[in-house]
């Protein structure tokens, strides 16, 4: 039964993972470029269609991935203690994604705020509105792949 539930749970982290991982990589490199070559007020009105289901299943993917990643760790892995955390290189690599995962969280949250507020002024674009979005796409994808590598690492005990 452990097993199955740690089959289960690694399934469903990972699938959730790519979920967000894909969603982010789609809106940095193909959705942002698209619409910024695109008149302002179309541009705008599309992101506005597009906010609120992208938003869900952002919503949805990333604390799913982050709370079955817990589980994952602790539950249903190595950190039982707070001496295999702070001990052992698996612990180090499990808490050093933890603190990426939660700083790409909070980044996210701040940039996604004041994102139609850079992006955006009426009708027109501000002036950097696309450095503004390649830069935390850059960001955001970057402690993605670092948050990846360390998944990567803590599979082969590290």
């Amino acid at each position: 039964m452990m097993l199955l539930s740690i089959a289960l749970v690694q399934w469903l982290h990972i699938l959730a993972g790519v979920v967000w991982f894909g969603g982010m990589v789609l809106f940095e490199f193909v959705i942002w470029p698209t619409l910024l070559r695109r008149p302002a007020r179309e541009s705008r009105a599309v992101y506005e269609a597009l906010e609120r289901p992208a938003g869900l299943v952002f919503a949805s993917a990333g604390p799913a991935t982050v709370l079955l990643g817990l589980l994952r760790g602790t539950w249903l892995g190595q950190i039982r203690s707070l001496a295999v955390l702070t001990g052992t290189a698996y612990g180090h690599t499990f808490l050093t994604a933890l603190l990426l995962t939660a700083g790409l969280i909070a980044f996210g949250a701040v940039t996604r705020r004041k994102l139609p507020a850079r992006v955006w002024n009426g009708d027109d674009y501000q002036p950097g509105a696309a450095r503004f979005i390649g830069r935390n796409g850059v960001i955001e994808v970057l402690l993605m792949v670092m948050i990846v590598a360390c998944m990567v690492a803590m599979r082969f005990g590290l």
